[in-house]
C-alpha cells in the first residue's frame, strides 16, 4: 500500500499485490488495491477482474463497488456502471431500501436501450435523494457527487458531471475517488469529463494538476496525450504517450528483482522467472501502443507507427520526441 498511496512505480504496486493475492486469494483488501493501481496504470482490464474478485468476496465493499462504476464507465460498459452504482447507494444507504443484487445478475442481465435508459433515471434518482440527505451534518458526500458525475457523463450531461466533480473537489470530506493526498484521480476524472465536452484546453489543465499531484499517473498523462491529439499537437501528443510508456518500461529495468522478492514464497525460496514473466504480460495494456500507433499514423510517419509494440526500443525516439 505504501508504494500506491507515496506515489510510487504502479507496475511495481500492481506486481506486489498480485503477490499477496496469490498468497491468499481471499485478501480483499488487496483485490481491490491491485484494481486501483491497474486503473491508474491505464490498465482497465484487469482492473475490472481485480475489483470484481473483491466484490465476490465482499459485496458491500464501496470502495471497490465505486471504483469498478468508474471502470465499466470507461470501458463503455453502461448498465454495469448503473447496476454497480445502485449497488453502492444501497449499501451506503440502506434506509433508500435497494433490493440487493449480486455480480452475477447484472453478467446474465440483457438490457436494451430503453431499459438503460430507466434503469439511469432510476439510479440517478436514488443519488439525488442521498445527496439531500447529508449525512454529516450538512457535509457534502463526496461519493455521492462522484457516483452523480459518472451517471451524468454516461448520460453525456456533461456540464452536470463537471459541476459534480467540483463539487466534489471542493469539498474538505474524502472519498474513494478523493482520499486523502490521493486527489490526482478526482483530478483526472474531472479532465475527462471536460475533454468530453469539447473543452481539451481546461481538460489539460486538470490533468496537469493530477500530475502535478502523482507524476507517475499513467492514465492521466495518457489522458493529456489524447486531449493534444483533439487539439492537433501531435508532436506534443506522442511525447506524453510515450512518457507514459516509458513509465510502464521501469518495471522493465528496475523492478524485476523487486518483483521476484515480492513474488517468494513463504519459505524464502525463489519464484519461477516464468511467473513473474507472465504476470507482466497478463497486465500489459494496449491502449498506448494503439493510440500511439494512430499518432504516428495522423503525422504521416510510417517508419514509427511500424515500429509500436511491446518490443519497441523507446530509446530510438528520445532525440526526435521530449519524454
Amino acid at each position: 500500500m505504501k508504494i500506491l498511496h507515496e506515489g510510487g512505480n504502479l507496475s511495481l504496486a500492481s506486481l506486489a499485490f498480485e503477490a499477496a493475492v496469490q498468497k491468499d486469494e481471499n485478501f480483499t483488501d488487496a483485490w481491490v488495491a491491485l484494481g486501483q493501481a491497474q486503473a491508474q496504470n491505464e490498465k482497465e482490464a484487469p482492473a475490472i477482474r481485480a475489483l470484481e474478485q473483491a466484490i465476490k468476496l465482499d459485496p458491500s465493499n464501496l470502495e471497490a463497488l465505486m471504483g469498478l462504476s468508474v471502470s465499466y464507465t470507461n470501458e463503455g460498459y453502461d448498465s454495469l456502471a448503473y447496476r454497480t452504482l445502485e449497488r453502492w447507494v444501497g449499501a451506503k444507504y440502506p434506509q433508500l431500501g435497494v433490493a440487493p443484487r449480486g455480480l452475477e445478475d447484472d453478467a446474465t442481465e440483457e438490457m436494451g436501450f430503453t431499459d438503460r435508459h430507466l434503469l439511469h433515471e432510476k439510479v440517478t434518482n436514488l443519488f439525488l435523494e442521498a445527496a439531500q440527505m447529508n449525512p454529516e451534518g450538512g457535509n457534502v458526500d463526496v461519493d455521492v457527487q462522484v457516483g452523480l458525475g459518472v451517471l451524468f457523463y454516461g448520460s453525456e450531461e456533461y456540464e452536470k458531471a463537471i459541476d459534480c466533480f467540483n463539487a466534489a473537489l471542493d469539498s474538505s470530506e474524502h472519498g474513494a475517488l478523493k482520499r486523502e493526498g490521493e486527489e490526482h484521480l478526482l483530478w483526472n476524472r474531472l479532465g475527462a469529463t471536460l475533454a468530453n465536452s469539447g473543452r481539451s484546453e481546461e481538460a489539460i489543465e486538470a490533468y496537469n494538476r493530477a500530475l502535478d499531484l502523482r507524476p507517475n499517473f499513467v492514465r492521466a498523462r495518457y489522458n493529456l496525450g489524447v486531449s493534444c491529439i483533439n487539439l492537433g499537437v501531435l508532436e506534443t501528443a506522442a511525447g506524453h504517450l510515450l512518457n507514459a510508456l516509458s513509465m510502464h518500461r521501469l518495471i522493465e529495468a528496475e523492478g524485476r528483482a523487486k518483483a521476484a522478492e515480492l513474488l517468494r514464497d513463504g519459505q524464502g525460496n525463489d519464484v519461477d522467472d516464468r511467473v513473474v514473466e507472465g504476470l507482466l504480460q497478463q497486465n500489459q495494456s494496449t491502449n498506448l501502443y494503439d493510440t500511439l500507433r494512430r499518432v504516428f499514423s495522423q503525422m504521416s510517419r510510417r517508419d514509427l507507427a511500424e515500429m509500436v509494440g511491446p518490443d519497441m526500443d523507446l530509446d530510438k525516439l528520445r532525440g526526435e520526441f521530449e519524454f
